[in-house]
């Protein structure tokens, strides 16, 4: 016998709100899959992006504000890094705070594979026109406002 379901009104906002979280998901989990090939993960890549992206060196704090998905491994994400020459800690006056920037290595490497960042950015989303990519980026902002 079957069982009955729960008669759900389902609206344009839910749907769309599942919609965007699945395929986020399946980004994410692709990217790891593509990251692996220089023994990274996505949040990996990020932090290096994060990086690159200051004039200064940041504290590790910073660095998990900015960090798209969870703070609670900034520490572990940075000792890879680290591990692999691609970013310095140092210390300031407060001992209790590392600072954090890329190496010279850090550098060559974002140099290096950004062309290939960029390819499989393009392929993700190859199943959207330019003009269907600037609008959902577009919408997508208003979300993160």
């Amino acid at each position: 016998m079957r069982k009955k379901r729960a008669a759900l009104r389902h609206s344009i906002a839910e749907q769309t709100l599942v919609r965007i979280m699945r395929v986020g998901d399946r980004l994410w989990r692709e990217s790891d899959v593509w990251f692996r090939r220089w023994d990274l993960t996505d949040n990996h890549y990020n932090v290096l992006r994060i990086l690159n992206g200051s004039d200064e060196p940041l504290r590790q704090v910073e660095i998990g504000r900015r960090m798209l998905s969870s703070r609670a491994n900034v520490t572990k994400v940075l000792d890879h890094l680290e591990m692999l020459g691609l970013v310095r800690r140092q210390t300031c006056e407060d001992r209790r705070v590392n600072l954090v920037e890329l190496t010279e290595a850090g550098l060559q490497f974002l140099e290096a594979t950004a062309s290939e960042v960029v390819s499989f950015a393009d392929t993700a989303l190859s199943a959207l026109t330019t003009e269907e990519q600037l609008v959902l980026n577009q919408l997508l902002g208003k979300l993160l406002e």
